[in-house]
């Protein structure tokens, strides 16, 4: 009985040893992110998070310190703390290592940047002796947003820096690299000090980590971009991409071939389909092992994505005229519509803690590809679906035309945040929009009315400097594209000087992470009476001259004195459908709007010669109406008398002389002159020499 006794408790003894040394040792190595800096609860720490998720196989162990530096001459490195230490005796078979937010400080990376590559490879070193077989996952940093105190004195080049490492000493080490920056770097709402993530970030990092160590199971699917009876972009190789299992083989059928390639760790795959001719419809058939996807009535033509705030939103059953087009609809088939949903209209109310946390996690706009019908094309933005009809009618093309657009949207909100924060002058302000003088009153305003239950210190919103852009237009950057239709100015109309910086950061973000060189074809403001919008009008104009392959539509002439919304949409959508005629299809018209090239004062008179016309004339009436000079003394003196000839303005100079003529450039214009193809000449402020 004793000898029994004696061997069961051997046979226990040995299957609890077993049960212990077959759990997988992971020493989370890192600073105060991976120490859990701020958060009240230490089972909120990314850590402690992995272990609950990753379970009793494994035995994860929190070993940040707070402050540390990579850099072993740094103010705290991690290499002489007790942190270390124990991460050693522990003997890890996996070591996750975060570090290098703290050698971003000014003691360390200006005088031993040097020793970054060698430090880091020393520190992989130390623990492959401990235990050759350890696997080794290093991670790219988190964020540090423009809020923090050194973000413009150095902190943010010496980040990019830093980051632009960790991918090499990865590779050099045959460590396995973990992308802990793209997961959090539109979640500025986690971060409190702009450096520490919240309990929430916590849990982001780690169900990110967890995807690394143990391979997920996906069930296929396709991006949110791609679907059935979309429009893909004709003549240009288009990547079909998705989710599925990691590592799992995925083949795609198309046009009788079939195409194959293997999903990567995180389960995203990417299959590219060749240059195809306008036409359809197409199948395609992706499947994997055990599901399959079908997307239908598949045509090539040409997509373009119509954006802006709420004269791009403007829907078509609002248009003056739209019966036509909402009728007509269902003999539309070779237009197809994306409707990017807002989760929540930007008006003046109160958004709930529901409508608040969904707007964080950036899911504020959805939607599909749809064949038009009279239910839908009805919500659809106006300017856009007269545009895609028009274009369709006349060069017998599929369209894909996508509305993504948010009323009362500034610049700012549709600019990608790396773009911002890598600019010395935005990057003091975004993270304090609210209160920034730069962001329009009514913006601030608005914002202040939907947040009023927000508890976060940086909640979000679609006014918000980068949000429309990490929420919508990002899901859009691998679409190929004909190019960008855009209505956007009336929030940043206070200061004309500063939109023009930001329009053409926009612009230029945009084709780099698009990595097309898209045209922009863009509506210059109407006519309303507000004191700036003259001004503001003869600014755009200038920028489509400056701007290359920006090309603008006059719509001051189907204004509302009182109403930001004018409901001559149809007029506006077919300039810039003849825009894109002219400039991408090379049709002979000429729909740019006439342009003043040279000013001469001689004998008494101003002459004034325009382009882009045979010859000019009048709309209506028999004189050239909101034209006027500025005498030397600063009075503006209204023009009785003028006359056209040809492609000309000749008006008589006062006797005070003159030192700039202005046209259009009332905010209420009824400026009357057009070219000989019904094209309005802009607003326009000249000096006189």
């Amino acid at each position: 009985m004793k000898f029994l006794f004696k061997l069961f408790f051997l046979v226990l003894l040995t299957s609890t040893t077993t049960l212990i040394w077959a759990q997988k040792r992971v020493a989370c190595i890192g600073d105060s992110v991976t120490k859990g800096y701020g958060l009240k609860d230490y089972t909120k720490s990314y850590p402690y998070q992995l272990q609950q998720l990753l379970g009793e196989r494994y035995q994860v162990e929190n070993y940040g310190h707070s402050g540390a530096t990579l850099l072993r001459k740094g103010h705290n490195p991690y290499h002489k703390t007790q942190a270390y230490s124990d991460a050693l005796a522990f003997r890890p078979d996996v070591i996750i290592v975060a570090l290098g937010l703290n050698d971003t400080d000014p003691r360390n990376w200006p005088n031993y940047s040097n020793d970054f590559f060698a430090d880091y490879s020393q520190l992989i070193r130390d623990f492959k002796e401990i235990n050759p077989a350890v696997e080794v996952y290093i991670c790219n940093m988190t964020p540090i947003f423009s809020g923090h105190a050194r973000f413009l004195s150095g902190t943010r080049d010496w980040f990019d820096q830093i980051q632009g490492l960790i991918p090499d000493i990865a590779r050099a080490n045959d460590a396995q690299l973990i992308d802990n920056h793209i997961v959090l770097a539109a979640r500025i709402d986690l971060f409190d000090d702009n450096l520490h993530p919240s309990a929430q970030g916590a849990t982001i990092l780690a169900n990110n980590i967890y995807q690394y160590l143990v391979p997920l199971a996906h069930k296929l699917s396709v991006d949110e971009a791609i679907g059935s009876h979309m429009v893909l972009q004709r003549n240009t190789v288009n990547s079909i991409r998705g989710l599925a299992s990691a590592n799992e083989t995925v083949k795609l059928i198309f046009n009788t071939k079939t195409y194959t390639t293997k999903a990567d760790q995180l389960g995203k795959w990417t299959i590219a389909l060749p240059p195809m001719k306008a036409g359809g419809p197409y199948s395609i058939n992706i499947f994997n092992n055990k599901d399959t996807v079908t997307l239908e009535d598949i045509l090539f033509g040409d997509v373009f994505l119509a954006s802006g705030q709420s004269n791009m939103a403007f829907q078509l059953h609002q248009m003056k005229n739209s019966k036509f087009y909402i009728d007509n609809s269902i003999n539309n088939a070779r237009v197809r519509i994306f409707k990017n949903k807002n989760l929540v209209e930007t008006t003046h109310v109160e958004w709930d803690q529901n409508t608040l946390q969904k707007v964080n996690d950036l899911a504020y706009f959805s939607g599909t590809w749809e064949v038009p019908n009279k239910d839908n094309v009805k919500y659809f933005s106006a300017i856009a679906y007269v545009f895609a009809n028009d274009l369709n009618a006349a060069m017998d093309i599929p369209i894909g035309i996508i509305d993504l657009s948010v009323g009362g949207s500034n610049t700012e909100s549709w600019i990608p945040r790396k773009t911002l924060e890598d600019d010395n002058l935005l990057a003091t302000y975004i993270h304090q929009w609210r209160k920034s003088d730069f962001v329009q009153d009514f913006c601030r305003e608005r914002g202040a009315k939907n947040l009023e239950l927000a508890t976060a210190k940086y909640q979000r919103h679609p006014y918000d400097p980068a949000y429309n852009y990490e929420a919508g237009v990002h899901k859009w950057v691998n679409t190929n594209m004909k190019g960008v239709l855009w209505y956007q100015g009336e929030s940043n109309a206070h200061n004309m000087e500063h939109h023009e910086y930001l329009f053409e950061k926009l612009v230029a973000s945009w084709r780099s992470l698009f990595k097309q060189e898209l045209p922009f074809y863009f509506v210059q403001l109407s006519s309303i009476n507000r004191p700036s919008w003259g001004s503001f009008r003869n600014s755009q104009r200038l920028m489509a001259n400056r701007i290359p392959k920006a090309y603008m539509a006059v719509s001051s002439d189907v204004g509302n004195i009182n109403d930001v919304h004018p409901v001559e949409k149809e007029i506006i959508g077919k300039r810039l459908a003849n825009l894109v005629k002219q400039h991408e299809y090379k049709k002979k018209i000429v729909a740019n709007s006439p342009q003043p090239t040279t000013v001469v004062s001689d004998k008494g008179f101003i002459t004034i010669t325009f382009n882009n016309c045979k010859h000019l004339k009048l709309t209506n009436g028999t004189g050239i109406k909101d034209l006027s000079v500025m005498d030397r003394f600063g009075n503006i003196i209204p023009i009785q008398d003028s006359k056209i000839i040809k492609n000309k303005v000749r008006i008589k100079e006062p006797l005070a002389g003159a030192i700039s003529i202005q046209y259009g450039y009332t905010a209420f214009t009824e400026g009357n002159l057009s070219s000989n193809s019904d094209v309005p000449v802009a607003t326009f402020n000249l000096k006189i020499n």
